[in-house]
């Protein structure tokens, strides 16, 4: 009897756990990433993440327009660079095939989307 009362209040907790949301980013909109050289003044640039985004979307009136952005930015940690690819990503859901954060200094550039 007391194992079934133990089961019952786990069996519970994992429920309560389930249906807790999980830790996610919320979008909040499209925002400029730091400004490198300005940062890099202050912080040493080893240690800034430096965060790289292309993507598209549909634009104009009728959605008959296709919109591609290129933006890049400094971050202080990997979570503000990974938030701040979610948005750009939540805005420009197509195609986004080069973005990513790296620590360290800006890598050299990658080779343009040709498609």
């Amino acid at each position: 009897m007391k194992s079934l009362i133990v089961r019952g209040i786990a069996a519970a907790g994992l429920v309560w756990i389930a249906a807790a949301p999980a830790p996610a980013y919320e979008f909040t909109g499209t925002f400029p990433g730091g400004d490198c050289t300005a940062m890099a003044r202050t912080i040493p640039p080893a240690k800034l993440w430096y965060g790289h985004f292309t993507g598209q979307r549909e634009w104009g009136i009728h959605l008959n327009q296709i919109q591609t952005r290129t933006v890049a930015g400094c971050f202080r940690t990997k979570a503000e660079c990974e938030n701040w690819l979610y948005q750009w990503r939540s805005a420009f859901q197509y195609n986004f095939w080069n973005d990513y954060c790296v620590r360290g200094n800006q890598p050299p550039p990658r080779r343009p989307y040709a498609g």
